[in-house]
């Protein structure tokens, strides 16, 4: 009986581990690197298995998600490109005054691949990471041609291995990441739940907790887009096109339940104080929660390749509420300015668990009445020109990085050449993984590399002291290696830590070396973190204060065309056109870039006064485009609506947009905002409605107590833009002091 109810529990659980992303990656990996490792072992031959894995691992780092036609041609040339980097090390390293040049110059042009997409930006730092592992083991090449073909047959063979995985599961990874989505979701769903029963003091907190879920939420969004477009450009056969469909028709859903997630009906706070009935409060809480859980189940459904069971109690509870509400309105009476938005924000749950019904016969293993056929958006090809010589500019992001690295490189390797450092190597592959584009994406990766390389060669030193054969050797660097690809998108410090423990047993299995080398690899990192950190604050310092005017245009600019978008509909009708969904998302990502800056900006060396402005910034914008999400949740042919609020809506789009071309400098910002005579028509016109109190309006209702949630909160918004021009020459002299 026991084995009966357990057998269950373990066969969920080992879908649910081979169903993980990273687990199963690590897999693959663990795969390519045992069947080399444990041939070579037996053979005789374990530095040149142990080299076949180094250029396994090299591989797998630089594997990108693409169709089995893409992936193919993509290994190809990244077998090409490999052979001739390593070729040129070999050919050049005992030359340092030609070598060190080649190096430099080379790390510029493979960083600024990254210009021209992910999938050439992960190429180039491949290259780059595997002419390093050739630079770190050239003192043990028997020959030449030793590093160069057996680095680059290892890369072929896990390329091959996951070339075959793809072709027998070509939409795994597009399952996995769109359940990310649904967990995302899942996740932003619950912490708006608290709302309802949190203290006034805590709403600003949870609504930053908001903002940045919503990083997570958008990210995902877009990196399973990325995969449908990759997915539909290289479609083949009936069956394909019918599980594409599928996939697309659920992303489709997600992102219009994204939108009525992210909406705001009330003010939290307000609702609190208005709305004394804790019953109701609780109701809508309930209700909310129980989306939130049903969001992560169709993600798990998604992710194991199951059907989604739609709870039907959530019905029931959709019901009862509406029924409370009615209730407690007959006996309070309550005003029309409150009762449209309560019965709104029910109406938009409402949405959501139809959107889940809709999801339940998504995930059915049945033919889809009719194919889908929805455009998505495709990233915009500039001319070559043009974008190479932006690419150059001073205030090009990338170029700063690339410059940073490079002279990194550089004073690394002249310290390797003047000290004569044989397997010095490790400073650069140092250097690589810590120095990132910013500030404090540097510094938290080298307190992360710094503990988890001590944490590695901690671990590496008894472990070899007990296990001194070559046998068990070979068993700890697969462990290393399988963790640290199960982690490294998880739990920095942990990957570091097991892929130290991975890379010295490799160069020292690779050489031949009885005992393991620790304190110089120590000692090497230390220097790679320094220049690292060095450099990222004396070159070119990429301080996020400098982009915060840049960062609140791009947002002004793209809530601008959100509600130009949305007010279109009030005429034209409810669609979700590839126009509609590409405004949406802008002013999405331009909203998570004000987040993150926040997140940047609080270890940086800036005024407080900055400090105090990025915040101010990020959460009057976030909860901008709460209310600009509620509109568009709600929006639909309305030509009375048009007409009643077309010229404010107008005028608040034109607002918008002066103050973003103010803020780069483009004029000069009016002193005065004409906003504020809005706010008080508005005030006057909810005054209105609340005394003709007639149940027809309440869409009326609401969408004038939104637009005048949201021409206060661009009032807000146009008054901070002020302080950019007020106090940007003071703190620009502030920040030089600090550098």
């Amino acid at each position: 009986m026991p084995s009966a109810i357990t057998a269950p529990a373990l066969v969920s659980w080992l879908r649910r581990l081979f169903t993980n992303s990273h687990f199963f990656f690590a897999i693959k990996v663990l795969l390519a690197m045992a069947s080399v490792l444990l041939p070579g072992w037996w053979l005789d031959h374990t530095p040149a298995a142990v080299t076949l894995t180094l250029g396994i691992m090299a591989g797998a780092l630089s594997e990108v998600d693409q169709d089995p036609k893409g992936r193919l041609r993509h290994l190809l040339l990244s077998l090409v490109c490999f052979f001739i980097a390593i070729c040129l090390v070999t050919l050049t390293i005992d030359t340092p005054l030609l070598f060190g040049p080649l190096l430099v110059i080379s790390a510029l042009v493979l960083i600024l691949m990254a210009a021209w997409g992910p999938t050439a930006g992960t190429l180039g730092f491949g290259i780059l990471l595997i002419s390093l592992y050739a630079m770190q083991g050239h003192p043990d090449s028997p020959s030449f041609w030793y590093q160069p073909l057996l680095l680059t047959l290892g890369a072929a063979w896990y390329g091959l291995l996951s070339w075959l995985v793809l072709l027998i599961w070509p939409y795994k990874q597009v399952h996995e990441q769109l359940a990310q989505c649904y967990f995302s979701l899942s996740r932003y769903l619950l912490e708006k739940s608290r709302f309802f029963d949190s203290p006034d003091q805590q709403h600003q907190h949870l609504r930053h907790q908001l903002a940045q879920l919503n990083i997570q939420l958008v990210s995902a969004l877009e990196n399973t887009k990325q995969m449908l477009n990759r997915r539909i450009q290289g479609q083949a056969g009936h069956a394909q096109q019918d599980e594409l469909g599928r996939l697309l028709a659920l992303y489709l859903l997600v992102q219009d339940m994204h939108e009525r997630a992210t909406s705001s009906h009330y003010s939290y706070q307000a609702l609190n104080q208005d709305l004394k009935q804790l019953d109701i409060l609780k109701g809508y809480q309930t209700l909310l929660v129980g989306l939130g859980e049903s969001c992560y189940k169709l993600g798990y459904a998604i992710l194991t390749h199951n059907a989604y069971q739609h709870p039907k109690r959530l019905t029931w509870e959709l019901s009862a509420l509406e029924d409370q509400l009615n209730y407690s309105h007959l006996q309070q009476d309550y005003p029309p300015h409150l009762l449209s938005p309560l019965k709104y924000l029910g109406r938009n749950m409402a949405r959501l668990h139809q959107g889940l019904v809709r999801a339940e016969s998504l995930t059915q293993r049945q033919p889809l009445p009719e194919a889908i056929t929805v455009e998505l958006a495709k990233p915009k090809r500039q001319p070559f020109w043009p974008k190479l010589k932006a690419l150059f500019h001073p205030d090009s992001l990338l170029f700063r990085h690339s410059t940073r690295l490079c002279l990194c490189f550089a004073l690394g390797y002249s310290l390797i050449a003047y000290f004569e450092f044989e397997r010095g190597y490790w400073i650069l592959l140092t250097i690589l993984f810590v120095c990132q584009p910013s500030f404090s994406a540097t510094r938290k990766r080298l307190v992360q590399r710094i503990l988890g390389t001590l944490g590695g060669i901690l671990a590496a030193v008894p472990l070899l002291y007990f296990f001194p054969s070559i046998g068990a050797q070979l068993m700890i660097l697969l462990l290393g290696a399988f963790i640290f690809f199960t982690q490294i998108k998880v739990y920095y410090s942990w990957a570091v830590g097991f892929v130290t423990l991975f890379v010295l047993l490799a160069f020292n299995l690779q050489g031949g070396a009885s005992e393991l080398i620790w304190l110089p690899r120590l000692f090497d990192t230390l220097i790679g973190c320094a220049l690292a950190f060095v450099a990222v604050w004396f070159i070119w310092p990429d301080w996020q204060r400098r982009y915060l005017p840049r960062l609140m245009a791009d947002a002004m600019e793209a809530n601008a065309g959100y509600l130009a978008a949305i007010t279109q509909q009030f005429t034209e009708g409810r669609n979700d056109n590839l126009d509609y969904r590409l405004s949406r998302k802008q002013a999405h990502l331009a909203d998570n870039q004000l987040a993150l800056a926040w997140q940047n900006i609080r270890v940086e060396p800036v005024p407080k006064y900055w400090l105090n402005l990025c915040f101010d910034i990020a959460y009057r914008n976030h909860a901008l485009l709460s209310y600009l999400s509620t509109l568009g949740a709600h929006r639909a042919q309305s030509r009375l609506l048009q007409q009643a609020h077309g010229p404010k809506i107008v005028q608040l789009v034109n607002q918008l947009n002066v103050a973003a071309k103010a803020l780069r400098n483009e004029h000069t910002q009016p002193v005065s905002s004409p906003v504020l005579n809005i706010a008080a028509t508005n005030r006057a016109a909810a005054h209105d409605f609340d005394k003709q109190g007639n149940s027809q309006d309440d869409w009326l209702i609401l969408n004038q107590q939104l637009l005048s949630h949201i021409t206060l909160l661009v009032n807000d918004l146009y008054q901070l833009a002020q302080g950019f021009q007020q106090q940007d020459a003071i703190t620009d002299a502030d920040t030089h002091e600090l550098q």
